[in-house]
């Protein structure tokens, strides 16, 4: 039996068990595949807590003006194609920052935020370019402390290091309040070697009397406990020292006398509140995870590509390192298999061109050994 065939027997017989997947498993297969889109393609990402959604955008590479010099808030929001969002930015109500701080490899910047009445005046019915007055948006540069240029959007190494830039609220548990559960999402574009994100989500000014960070880490497009600390009985998050990579946190200078407590409570009773029992699935969300759960039934007839079968390597963060014909994944190990667990991976991440469909699986021996291979769904 060859190394293809042996693969195959493998799989089948890891994929054998009955029932359907598991919720935790469902999101573990969005959440990989939406890590393998934002290493590969360039995306606007549309982040919601249950599936995550994609949507094409303007993002570029562009060579204007000297290194040395930052571009402002609207600047970016031009080179977006967000004009009446430049606007806002240079409002009354817009408030600039500036303000740098130094973690890992990188320096970071964050320019300017508005939010609320920067933004009411200023929407046209008639432009594609619609703000939301309840949003809160904000422009964070990313430049390499070695002075190397950031990877241009169509150099490959794009999106290889994954970054997680959101506002936490102060005194809520960080993972169930960030960027993914307040409708948010981010643009990006590489200017003179510095990467610029423009993120927005849902309206943080009625937390303004609690105070809000922005939290920044690497390493993954999503909140990592591994990043920070929270501590239940206080409310505070922290970073950790230990983290080998970036973990930082601001504090967001937003005006205390614009918050709105009783907002604030409503918003927070609607975000937080559990799914009533036999509440339909939002028709969307349903099709993308039977789409998935296909997929995944389809893998036990798929066949095993031979040369896709290698062994990870490692960087020096730990994560597995798997590159193979356009595949090119970096992720930590604990978040495809839990300690002591050998076998498949119950996370899988798929790929389709024109219609045809490819899975990438990780496999894990006794030894430890972890291999990865690319399976064609024919």
């Amino acid at each position: 039996m060859n190394d293809s065939e042996k693969w195959e027997r493998m799989l089948k017989q890891a994929l054998a068990a009955p029932g359907e997947p598991e919720e935790k498993l469902n999101q573990s297969i969005l959440n990989r595949a939406e890590e393998r889109n934002s290493m590969n393609r360039v995306y606007r990402k549309r982040i919601s807590a249950g599936v995550m959604v994609a949507a094409l955008t303007l993002v570029m590479s562009v060579t204007a003006i000297a290194a040395t010099q930052f571009f402002s808030s609207d600047q970016v929001a031009v080179q977006l194609g967000e004009k009446m969002l430049a606007k806002a930015f240079e409002s009354k109500d817009a408030i600039e920052i500036n303000q740098s701080a130094v973690s890992g490899d990188y320096k970071f910047t964050l320019h300017g935020i508005v939010s609320g009445a920067g933004l009411k005046e200023l929407n046209d019915s008639n432009s594609t370019n619609e703000i939301h007055p309840e949003r809160t948006y904000a422009v964070v540069s990313i430049a390499r402390q070695d002075g190397r240029p950031m990877p241009r959007t169509s150099d490959p190494e794009y999106g290889e290091e994954s970054f997680f830039i959101s506002p936490l609220i102060k005194g809520l548990k960080p993972w169930q309040v960030n960027i993914a559960s307040m409708k948010g999402g981010y643009s990006e574009v590489v200017l003179d070697g510095i990467q610029y994100r423009l993120i927005e989500c849902d309206g943080v000014e009625m937390f303004a009397d609690r105070g809000v960070y922005l939290a920044i880490s690497s390493g993954s497009p999503f909140y990592n406990s591994e990043a920070f600390a929270f501590n239940e009985s206080t409310g505070e998050v922290t970073t950790k020292s230990d983290y080998k990579g970036v973990s930082l946190l601001m504090d967001l200078p937003l005006n205390k006398a614009k918050a709105d407590p009783a907002k604030a409570e409503t918003y927070l009773k609607e975000l937080l509140k559990e799914p009533e029992s036999g509440t339909k699935a939002d028709p969307a969300e349903e099709e993308l995870v039977n789409q998935i759960e296909d997929l995944k039934k389809r893998l036990a007839d798929g066949k095993v590509i031979p040369e896709s079968v290698k062994e990870v390597t490692y960087d020096k963060q730990g994560r597995i390192n798997y590159e193979y014909d356009g595949w090119n994944v970096k992720l930590s190990p604990e978040t495809l298999f839990a300690e002591g667990q050998t076998g498949f991976s119950d996370s899988v991440q798929f790929s389709e061109a024109d219609g045809h469909y490819l899975g990438l699986q990780f496999h894990k021996d006794e030894k430890g050994v972890i291999t990865g291979m690319v399976i064609d769904l024919k």
